[in-house]
């Protein structure tokens, strides 16, 4: 049938278009108009709110135990009565933060570090009444990454407040931040000397940089040959001692984050803070740790081989099958075996079983005070430390008083087993006391820092092992102890 009038259904289209258009404008100014008159940290609480009421939905939905369910939907409820408003912290000095209102729901850093004990603002530095976000951080400590070693003085060192952290104290072996320096980790020292050693620039290995000095500072360690470029493109910047700035990761944290805070291999947060919330250059979570799995140390370590010949690093070929099981937090025997070690490497069973804080000493790792000119000097511990030789036991130490430095380091990690005065741990031929390795009734056991486990240790002495004691280095043992192929006899 014939439209007798087309300019009809013209104009209500017409119509209907301006009033979708007029309908479309009003909403986005009510919206903008809504957010102008809320602040950004009401934003903040709002989205908090919603993300914890959609996981209790969630869990509400997955369960089967009715007095449960019964719980969880009495949360639900006070959660949706919820509105937004000033967070204040009083602390016990007197001092009043606000940070928590907008990082509502951040975790707490660790037992040892509360907030209603120390606050925000001693650790990352920023304005503590501020709610506004650009005052708030303003002045805040390595952008936000308060371990960066460059400021590790203010924050984990607390030398712009009254307190005594991890520097200052009369006991040398508490002040980490001042420890760390020296490092090999930190200064990449003997790596820099043996390098400048085999390429002839020295006469014989030294010191090539000084403590507080990261490696990619040194003033051209190949003084200025062809393979200077390459050292620094291909090996100090393919580590965290570039400025912080890892490799595929895109993360700001080094120094003391670097192993302290946990992170997978996009180093994106996974925590309740919604204000940081998929946010790459992260720890997994806000929260500090003592218990560092191997995988932790292997998004800087063991990526590959460089060749100190023409200075090129030479990526593991598994690194991203590596990547993946790592993720996921659950490793088979199997998939452990692959992923400790790069293949081609040579490693007994108590390498791979435990994991690389189990022998790395707290010296090795945060140092002594002292640098070293090659990395052997810097090394704490050899396998005959615990494993003792055909001709000598292990030495053990007497835990004799109740500020013995092993009660410090049985606080900060619950898998250690309770510490009493007149214990028996190792001590290693360099006087390291290692208070996770005790002599029981049985003999030496080891608790693995991780995951607490317990390891009976064997001893060289009594076994009819036929090993050289004048040859005592890793490699040494390697020679018959080869866990990659067959325990070579």
């Amino acid at each position: 049938m014939c439209n007798k009038f087309p300019w009809v259904k013209e104009e209500t289209g017409k119509i209907w278009l301006f009033g979708g258009s007029v309908l479309l404008f009003l909403v986005v100014v009510i919206r903008v108009i809504w957010v102008n008159s809320h602040p950004n940290w009401e934003m903040w609480q709002i989205q908090y709110y919603q993300a914890q009421i959609a996981q209790l939905k969630s869990k509400i939905d997955s369960t089967q135990n009715p007095e449960l369910r019964k719980t969880l939907e009495q949360q639900l409820d006070n959660l949706k009565e919820q509105k937004p408003e000033i967070k204040t912290l009083i602390l016990p000095n007197g001092k009043i933060e606000r940070c928590q209102t907008c990082h509502l729901g951040i975790e707490e850093i660790s037992a040892s570090h509360s907030s209603e004990a120390f606050g925000c603002v001693v650790c990352h530095g920023g304005n503590a009444l501020s709610l506004d976000q650009n005052q708030a951080h303003a002045g805040m400590y390595g952008a936000g990454h308060p371990g960066r070693l460059e400021v590790s003085q203010l924050s984990c060192g607390s030398q712009n407040s009254n307190t005594q952290c991890h520097s200052g104290n009369v006991r040398s072996e508490d002040n980490q931040v001042d420890l760390v320096e020296s490092s090999l980790m930190a200064s990449k020292g003997g790596e820099l000397s043996m390098i400048r050693y085999m390429h002839g620039l020295d006469i014989s290995p030294k010191i090539s940089i000084k403590p507080g000095v990261i490696a990619s500072q040194v003033p051209s360690p190949f003084n200025g040959q062809p393979l200077e470029q390459k050292l620094l493109s291909n090996c100090l910047e393919a580590c965290h001692q570039s400025n912080g700035k890892l490799l595929e990761q895109a993360s700001l944290a080094n120094g003391c984050e670097s192993c302290h805070v946990l992170t997978d291999w996009s180093h994106t947060y996974q925590g309740q803070d919604v204000t940081v919330k998929g946010e790459a250059g992260h720890g997994l979570t806000h929260r500090l740790t003592t218990q560092i799995p191997y995988t932790q140390c292997n998004q800087c370590h063991n990526q590959g081989i460089p060749n100190l010949y023409n200075m090129q690093f030479n990526s593991r070929p598994d690194l991203a099958s590596v990547k993946s099981s790592s993720e996921k937090g659950v490793e088979t025997p199997t998939d452990r075996l692959k992923n400790v070690y790069q293949p081609s490497m040579v490693f007994t069973k108590c390498e791979v079983e435990l994991d690389c804080i189990d022998c790395h000493t707290r010296q090795e790792v945060m140092g002594d005070g002292h640098l070293y000119p090659t990395e052997y000097q810097d090394l704490k511990i050899q396998c005959y430390d615990c494993h003792g030789t055909k001709d000598k036991k292990p030495s053990g130490w007497t835990v004799g008083t109740s500020d013995d430095l092993a009660f410090e380091e049985e606080q900060v990690n619950t898998n250690f087993p309770k510490l009493n005065i007149g214990d028996q741990i190792l001590k290693t031929a360099k006087g390291e006391e290692l208070p996770y390795i005790r002599q029981d009734a049985l003999g030496w056991v080891l608790t693995s820092k991780v995951l607490g486990k317990k390891y009976p240790i064997p001893l060289v002495y009594g076994s009819g092992c036929m090993q050289n004691p004048e040859a005592q280095t890793s490699n040494d043992c390697h020679k018959c102890h080869d866990f990659s192929g067959n325990l070579k006899r």
